[in-house]
């Protein structure tokens, strides 16, 4: 018998808390013979709302800790205290497949020496709004383009031995806000020969509202600096994800293309290798605008096309901060509020007492 513990870290946002359990709930009910769901854990990180009605009424248990300390502490606050072989992690704000659960169960029974397994974003983003669509379908376009062997993991709607998780030490708690705390697990888990694999057929559907400011925000902030931090501790580049070679082109080409629309202010004719630059972007970024346009019209694919340039000069920016970051760390010595630590997390010492967290403290 295989026994699941689901762990969801939360902050805020009773309505969308509610939608992720009764989702949780749901996919649990349709697990196979000899799989069972042992306990859904909410752990509330610090929040001003109160999650007990709504996971008392869902079968889940609520656990508090001070903070915000950050979704990779809350997580590794839920796994302390859960009994199951296998922990699922799943956004407050993510609503998984029915089917999922099942999925990521048969993954680990067919395949004895899998460590981790994670899904994607389903192809129905529930906010309307142009820019949350759009990122949310530009994740589950990666995601799925990627299938297969992975070298990170995502927490979004992921999965992961227990034992493993433990042995690693769990997600790397120095990351006190929403960041690359699952990239860096993944990093780690195959560190130690651990496999893990990532399933579009496990889904989850994204309850997120993007705007500019807070997708920019993101990508620079949370995820691209961070990440190339990770990249350079880690060991370097890797053709998969977001880092595919074609995306590395497109970043060359994007800053390219701006450099010279910005220079033909003073010599007009480098609007031609500016519009060829473009051309080219779309060219590279085929599959991607054929997604967007089968799913959301060829008109949502042509208005998302600036957005995308955007993205790539985002990426650009991220990996030349995060490895002069890096870099000045290790010559010079010079560490910022946003320098990553030089190593990795270690495993906690067992035998030493840390804060435990509470049980239904909004009771």
């Amino acid at each position: 018998m295989m026994f699941l513990s689901a762990i969801v870290p939360f902050r805020q946002d009773l309505v969308k808390l509610r939608e992720c359990l009764v989702g949780i709930r749901a996919a649990a009910e349709r697990l196979p013979a000899g799989a069972l769901l042992r306990e859904t854990i909410v752990v509330a990180d610090g929040s001003p709302e109160d999650p007990l009605g709504i996971a008392a009424e869902l079968g889940a248990t609520v656990i508090a800790i001070e903070g915000p300390r950050g979704p990779a502490t809350a997580r590794n606050c839920g796994a302390a205290v859960s009994s199951g072989d296998v922990l699922v992690f799943v956004d407050s704000d993510v609503v998984i497949d029915a089917s999922s659960l099942a999925h990521l169960v048969r993954r680990f029974i067919t395949d004895p020496e899998l460590t981790a397994v994670f899904g994607a974003y389903d192809e129905h983003p529930s906010e309307p709004g142009f820019i949350s669509q759009g990122k949310n379908l530009a994740h589950c376009f990666i995601h799925q383009r990627s299938a297969g062997e992975a070298r990170t993991f995502w927490a979004g709607l992921g999965a992961v031995r227990a034992d493993v998780f433990a042995s690693v030490g769990g997600f790397d708690e120095r990351f006190t806000r929403p960041s690359v705390e699952d990239i860096d697990l993944g990093y780690r888990i195959r560190a130690t020969d651990g496999r893990i694999v990532l399933d579009p057929t496990i889904r989850g559907r994204h309850l997120k509202r993007w705007t500019l400011r807070s997708a920019v925000m993101t990508e620079i902030r949370d995820r691209g600096i961070p990440w190339t931090q990770l990249l350079h501790r880690y060991g370097g580049l890797h053709d998969d994800l977001n880092l595919t070679h074609s995306y590395r082109a497109c970043v060359i080409v994007a800053y390219s293309a701006v450099a010279c629309g910005v220079c033909a202010i003073w010599w007009p004719l480098l609007l031609v290798p500016a519009a060829l630059g473009l051309v080219t972007l779309w060219m590279l970024d085929r599959p991607y605008y054929r997604f967007f346009s089968a799913r959301l019209g060829p008109g949502h694919a042509i208005a998302w096309f600036p957005i995308h340039v955007l993205h790539h000069l985002c990426n650009g920016l991220s990996f030349a901060v995060g490895t002069l970051l890096h870099l000045a760390r290790r010559w010079i010595g010079v560490s910022l509020a946003v320098t990553l630590p030089p190593t990795s997390w270690v495993p906690r010492d067992p035998n030493v007492t840390h804060d435990s967290p509470s049980l239904n403290r909004f009771r």
